[in-house]
């Protein structure tokens, strides 16, 4: 889910801008966001996946053929649609895509999100008329493409916000309660769930839980006092879990991290191991606290967790840190910079 929220906010402000365009997204067949999209009247389109793993493994042989599967499926889909121009916020979907596009002659532009130069960012800047990031690098990243910075695009940037006794209420929480929000991202983090079932007894005993699991990962469904487990969220719902808690525990996905940062909220984030989340949570150590999940992962995010709860100051602190350090809006930047490949 990573690049789809900001993708939707500045979708959302290009069609404020310029009301006669239309929209088309290409997604992955078993991703979480068609619906979100469909949501947004926006027809959906899926595309066979085609990622090269980081490590090895069969992949490695079965890649070529995937790749070329894909590209050919990015083919039909362009020559259906016939695009004035792709637009894209990283993940290996977008390669076979962007690739096809600019051999026709159409522009592209792509958005660095992930601190870490993602690989399918690389493997597509030169074909793209616009590189721009989150970050501002010390020297080209992109194989010597320049990118700009821009703020992140951010469904939640500017926007009015529930009072946390209302966002509580909405949610079936006490509002008078601390609330711990713990959510491993769109798809889910089963290391994450799992670790908050082991120290659930201990935190509810300062705290509320609210637990989002991802979709097809809630397993056996845990019934106690003050926790409360939902698979997913749609945007009122986030942002109403947003509001309504205290402290937040998340993936350091870097969709959530802006979403945070756009609402000033403390969080402790948990990197996916050996992915770009860590190099996002080094980015941010002065804005985040950071748990790795090594050993006695649950322990520590307990102590982490009870810490933070215990010093409104330290949340209050870590929340501005981030909203400064973290620059969002509502995707207007990048919207008008978009909009300028269409002229």
């Amino acid at each position: 889910m990573g690049p789809v929220t900001p993708l939707l906010a500045v979708m959302r402000r290009m069609r404020e801008m310029r009301p006669e365009i239309e929209f088309s997204w290409i997604g992955t067949p078993q991703g979480p966001e068609a619906s979100l999209v469909e949501a947004e009247g926006v027809a959906f389109h899926s595309l066979p996946v085609a990622k090269l793993a980081r490590y090895p493994s069969k992949n490695w042989l079965t890649f070529p053929f995937d790749y070329l599967k894909a590209l050919d499926a990015a083919k039909r889909i362009l020559q259906h649609e016939k695009p004035s121009a792709v637009f894209s916020a990283g993940g290996f979907t977008q390669v076979p895509v962007i690739r096809a596009a600019a051999k026709i002659g159409i522009p592209c532009a792509v958005h660095q999100l992930d601190y870490a130069p993602l690989l399918s960012n690389k493997a597509v800047a030169r074909q793209c008329r616009m590189l721009t990031s989150s970050f501002e690098y010390p020297s080209p990243q992109f194989g010597g493409v320049k990118a700009i910075r821009v703020s992140t695009p951010c469904r939640f940037a500017n926007v009015p916000t529930p009072e946390r006794a209302e966002a509580a209420e909405a949610l079936g929480l006490d509002p008078d309660k601390a609330t711990v929000f713990v959510t491993g991202g769109g798809t889910g983090a089963l290391a994450l769930n799992k670790a908050i079932l082991e120290v659930m007894d201990e935190l509810l005993g300062h705290a509320q839980i609210l637990h989002l699991t991802g979709r097809g990962k809630m397993g056996e469904v845990v019934e106690r006092p003050g926790f409360k487990t939902l698979e997913f969220l749609d945007e009122t719902g986030m942002l109403n879990a947003y509001s309504a808690s205290d402290v937040v525990v998340s993936r350091a996905g870097f969709g959530s991290l802006s979403e945070m940062a756009a609402l000033s909220k403390p969080v402790i984030v948990v990197p996916l191991p050996r992915s770009p989340q860590e190099e996002n949570a080094r980015a941010l150590t002065d804005a985040v606290s950071v748990v790795h999940q090594d050993l006695g992962f649950a322990d520590t995010l307990k102590t982490q967790i009870l810490k933070m709860l215990s010093d409104s100051q330290k949340r209050d602190k870590m929340g501005r840190n981030l909203h400064q350090r973290l620059q969002t809006d509502n995707g207007q930047e990048l919207a008008e910079k978009w909009l300028g490949l269409l002229e």
